[in-house]
């Protein structure tokens, strides 16, 4: 953007100089002199406005890059209204899939890095044929075009303070559209989300501190459930310390109970201190695996819950919260 003060500077000295030769000009009368300072006026305005120009240009390239930037993330916010929220949150805060709203991991992928993982997913390595973020791009099977694939990366990268300040200062942050565009677009999706993102990411409790003993089923996905391939029977149990609780696979495949280091679910690390049924040992079908809640489980995190998932499926989360 240009600054107002340097224009006024240079208008001011463009004046001072025309009107020194204009006053040069008209004290004398020698006819040759006329034309020759008339011709030093002419290459003096010529010389003066070639930058004054050349500012102006490239200011008005600066705003419409910025005006396309800005027109670029309203799609995306469309898009992820559209595609993403039920992973990724009605903000981008993450639900069932990672935090895309001023992510620091996410804030340090390169622009190629960024725009492939969005394009052709992230695939499991113990299992190639269940991604852990489906692919995006219609060159991998995916729902949108590549053009289409620019607006979600300008979306992300909107909510990156640093990137934002470099590349396009002012520019505001999509994601703060994206909750009226999937009310209007989804109002009972939208409602659904609110509601789940009220009572945490993994929804409210459900109560089992009467029981000693629970049992827990791994299921194939529920309609409306995000996690794949397959999903743990209830995503969040209010258990007392002391409580056994055995989960048993009725699906297809195998799978892994493993309780994750802290709660964030875009950094899973698995806390194998507090249980991990172990990739060596799947948990195949009708098999089953079980532990004991402790006060180790009880003390691992402040808030007292511990997030646990599948390493063959990282998709596949969900919660305990504990009381004593």
């Amino acid at each position: 953007m240009i600054d107002p003060v340097q224009a006024i500077i240079g208008i001011v000295v463009l004046l001072i100089v025309v009107g020194a030769f204009l006053y040069l000009f008209r004290s004398r009368t020698n006819a040759v002199e006329k034309t020759g300072y008339g011709a030093l006026i002419m290459l003096a305005l010529v010389s003066l406005m070639i930058p004054v120009f050349w500012i102006l240009e490239s200011n008005g390239e600066a705003m419409a890059k910025q005006q396309q930037f800005n027109a670029n993330v309203q799609r995306g916010a469309a898009l992820y209204a559209q595609y993403c929220f039920q992973c990724h949150g009605t903000k981008g805060q993450g639900r069932s899939g990672p935090k895309l709203n001023d992510n620091p991991t996410v804030n340090g992928f390169s622009d190629n890095d960024l725009i492939r993982i969005i394009s052709g997913g992230i695939y499991n390595t113990g299992d190639p044929t269940s991604p852990l973020m489906p692919a995006w791009s219609q060159d991998y099977g995916g729902p949108l075009t590549s053009t289409q694939i620019s607006y979600l990366f300008d979306l992300i990268r909107s909510s990156d303070p640093s990137y934002v300040a470099k590349n396009y200062p002012g520019a505001p942050n999509g994601f703060t559209n994206v909750p009226t565009l999937i009310q209007s677009g989804n109002p009972s999706g939208y409602a659904t989300a609110v509601a789940q993102e009220s009572s945490g990411q993994f929804g409210a409790p459900v109560d089992m501190t009467g029981k000693t003993a629970v049992t827990m089923d791994i299921i194939n996905p529920p309609s409306g459930e995000t996690c794949t391939p397959a999903c743990y029977q209830y995503l969040n149990i209010k258990v007392k310390v002391g409580t056994k609780i055995t989960w048993v696979n009725k699906t297809s495949v195998g799978h892994t109970v493993t309780a994750l280091k802290g709660t964030d679910v875009s950094n899973e690390q698995p806390d194998k201190s507090l249980f991990d049924s172990g990739l060596a040992t799947p948990i195949n079908t009708n098999a089953s695996y079980s532990i004991t809640v402790t006060m180790a489980d009880y003390n691992a995190n402040p808030n007292h819950v511990v997030i646990y998932y599948c390493l063959y499926h990282p998709a596949m989360l969900a919660e305990l919260t504990i009381v004593p």
